[in-house]
């Protein structure tokens, strides 16, 4: 089953181990290349997430796949700011109020960034720290000499304020900041019109079937 535009459809399936980069679970998360974030039109460098959860171990899994000519990122610390080198962003919204958004992250090196997103009522962004993910693994490799970066994430259900439920999609977006000597390229699965990731009503529908 193949997402649409702004849909993505996120399967249940039993994973009795963290999945490999080649595990053949992938298979039935369909794979959805990100664009640059602005134009909408297809980046310099491809970049491509799956997404499946596994009710029975109560987590998410997220694949990565992006073509990497050179990394760039000096952090090592968690919550540091991964977003001003090269990173990969989640921001999803289990409550369906878009005004209220979790932001993961994860650089090249396997460090990670946690908080929440909320806008004030005269639209101002407010980032609050004090979110964790308990229980979060993830596993990211730079292969140079594919000039590939491939990080798996397993992001269990109890950080977020609901569990997953057939019926009730929540809203979510994917993100990549790629640093160069080309530059600075920013990508999203769901572009927003603007170099600025933070456009919730960007954001698509999170289906989830069995």
């Amino acid at each position: 089953m193949k997402p649409s535009q702004t849909r993505y459809a996120c399967c249940n399936h039993h994973l009795p181990a963290f999945p490999q980069t080649d595990d053949p679970v992938w298979e039935k998360a369909p794979p959805v290349e990100l664009l640059e974030v602005e134009s909408g039109k297809r980046p310099f460098l491809r970049t491509e997430f799956q997404l499946l959860r596994d009710d029975q171990e109560k987590a998410f899994y997220l694949k990565i796949t992006a073509e990497d000519d050179e990394v760039r990122s000096n952090y090592r610390l968690h919550d540091e700011t991964l977003y001003t080198q090269d990173v990969f962003e989640l921001f999803i919204a289990e409550e369906g109020d878009l005004s209220t958004y979790r932001e993961i992250e994860v650089s090249p090196f396997d460090v990670t960034f946690t908080g929440t997103i909320h806008f004030d009522e005269d639209g101002t962004r407010h980032l609050n720290m004090d979110w964790e993910l308990p229980g979060f693994i993830t596993k990211t490799h730079y292969n140079e000499a594919a000039h590939q970066t491939v990080s798996i994430w397993k992001m269990p259900y109890a950080a977020f304020s609901a569990e997953p439920k057939p019926g009730t999609p929540w809203r979510f977006n994917v993100f990549r900041v790629d640093h160069s000597r080309r530059g600075e390229e920013l990508q999203a699965w769901q572009h927003t019109g603007a170099r600025n990731f933070h456009v919730p009503e960007r954001f698509a529908w999170l289906d989830f079937i069995q």
